[in-house]
């Protein structure tokens, strides 16, 4: 007969009971021997997974058809075992292992057997080490959430499944709808007909104030492996929304892989990246309105703001075959009134849209008399070209038309779209470009510990500041002799008119 044969059957004869070990989503099974130690049950399982780090994991263990987990630290548990065995009349206990949080440091004791060299082994595992006390996570108070028959839970339907969802969650079970709707929710343990568990919950609408409430429970498992989890089945989307509504609502824009890694840290649970992200996107709905909907309301938007405001400009175009929304322009009539006692020079530029939609926000803002930005007019568009500049610029001089001051001037980042449009739509008004802009764009053509990229912007700011025509010259000449072809590059399209004082038309406050 083989030898491994041989020895199997053996401690078949010498034993009737069987130890199921469960680690990562991975199980083994075993004889359970009657002699074996706490230190016999820990070679065996480091045997099975050999990547268990020695006092870096913990042991629970359940004999069924008890459900409740215990722990399993010592002789004392170990001893334990055989007698809870006895007293269920049972041949079977699963034993489930877990690695300790990173967090979690182990203690070594001082306590040394007097004889060094015959110092316990089972000191390799955690009879020598304290393990600090278990992590409180914020899921702590879950295991609470269903308790008793007549519980009522105002919030309706809504409530109950959230907190029956966590609760699962917080036990470590889960569970299936046998009916699930508005008026009554019947659920069970998945593992009815696997395994014949007898949980049960029962719940209904009491229509007289709107409550839900719990009418039958049956809250004991009858079945193996109920246990809490870090990667949890019953972990979705839905719970991830109801956790991290305070997190976007202090944040909305935070990332989804930042949320992921707070839940594990506070709630010890391991959630997808995509189940995350969907629950941040389900929050942010929740706590912003859904942006599909805001775009179909844009039409009942526009005629409630002409009806309290009936100076302002909405100008909303869409696509004529598919009727999905293109470009919108909006001014109020107390933006342009105010306007008008702000000094006549509007910022026009344009940012990005960050949500689900994209697009571009373009806007024309004013100064007031505190340093502050005026809004004056904006324009949500698809793009920054030269059409959406056009459309905006030119609903934007109609409503200029309509309040006359003195000659506005414009400053710009010197957008191409921009550049474009505006001489068709305001050919009288003095146009500057932003010398912050120029200096950035000049400063980048030259690398980096270069002693001309701080050089050159320094020569063009003197260009920029000469008052007359003569040190402009002047100035000018000790720029491209310095700056060479690079400079003479970046000046070709460079209309001095623009960005000079000495040459600028519009007017300068400041």
């Amino acid at each position: 007969m083989d030898s491994d044969l041989f020895y199997f059957c053996a401690v078949v004869m010498d034993t009737s009971y069987v130890v199921k070990f469960i680690y990562s989503g991975e199980a083994a099974t075993v004889p359970l021997l009657h002699n074996w130690s706490f230190l016999d049950l820990c070679n065996s399982i480091r045997s099975r997974f050999p990547d268990l780090i020695q006092g870096k994991f913990m042991l629970r263990y359940i004999i069924p058809p008890d459900s409740t987990s215990c722990f399993l630290e010592s002789e004392v548990d170990m001893r334990m075992i055989f007698r809870n065995l006895v007293r269920y009349n049972s041949d079977f206990v699963e034993v489930f292992v877990t690695d300790l949080p990173s967090s979690s440091e182990s203690v070594v004791s001082n306590t040394v057997c007097e004889d060094s060299s015959t110092m316990l082994e089972e000191n390799d595992y955690l009879g020598c080490y304290k393990a600090e006390a278990p992590k409180s996570y914020m899921t702590k108070g879950w295991e609470s959430y269903i308790h008793s028959e007549g519980q009522k839970f105002e919030g309706g339907v809504v409530e109950f499944r959230d907190k029956l969802r966590k609760y699962a969650i917080e036990i470590g079970f889960s569970y299936e709808f046998v009916r699930n709707d508005k008026v009554r929710v019947i659920a069970q343990c998945s593992k009815k007909h696997s395994q014949g568990c007898n949980w049960l919950v029962k719940a209904h609408l009491c229509r007289a104030n709107g409550f839900f409430m719990i009418k039958m429970l049956v809250n004991v498992h009858t079945c193996h492996g109920v246990i809490r989890l870090q990667k949890s089945k019953m972990m979705g989307s839905k719970v991830v929304k109801s956790i991290v509504l305070d997190k976007i609502r202090a944040n909305p824009n935070k990332k989804a892989i930042d949320i992921a890694d707070e839940i594990k840290s506070d709630y010890g649970l391991d959630v997808a990246y995509r189940t995350v992200w969907y629950g941040t996107e389900l929050a942010k709905t929740a706590l912003h309105g859904d942006e599909a909907e805001f775009y179909a309301q844009l039409l009942w938007f526009s005629e409630s703001v002409m009806k309290s405001n009936s100076d302002s400009r909405i100008a909303i175009e869409f696509h004529r075959e598919t009727h999905r929304f293109q470009r919108m322009f909006v001014t109020y009539g107390a933006w342009m009134k105010g306007f008008q006692s702000c000094r006549p020079i509007l910022f026009i530029d344009a940012t990005f849209i960050t949500n689900k939609y994209k697009g571009q926000i373009i806007a024309a803002s004013a100064k007031d008399a505190n340093q502050g930005l005026y809004p004056v007019a904006y324009a949500i568009v698809d793009s920054e070209n030269e059409s959406n500049w056009r459309f905006f610029l030119e609903v934007l001089a109609e409503e200029l038309a309509k309040h006359p001051m003195r000659r506005v001037t414009f400053i710009s980042d010197r957008h191409v779209g921009l550049v474009s449009a505006f001489p068709r739509v305001f050919p009288n008004n003095p146009h500057g470009f932003c010398f912050r802009h120029l200096m950035a764009n000049l400063s980048d053509k030259f690398p980096a510990g270069s002693y001309l990229k701080d050089q050159i912007p320094y020569l063009f700011m003197c260009c920029a500041y000469s008052r007359t025509p003569e040190m402009y010259q002047f100035n000018m000449e000790i720029l491209r002799s310095e700056g060479g072809d690079i400079v003479a590059q970046f000046l070709e399209d460079l209309p001095k008119e623009n960005w000079c004082m000495a040459y600028f038309n519009g007017e300068r406050f400041g």
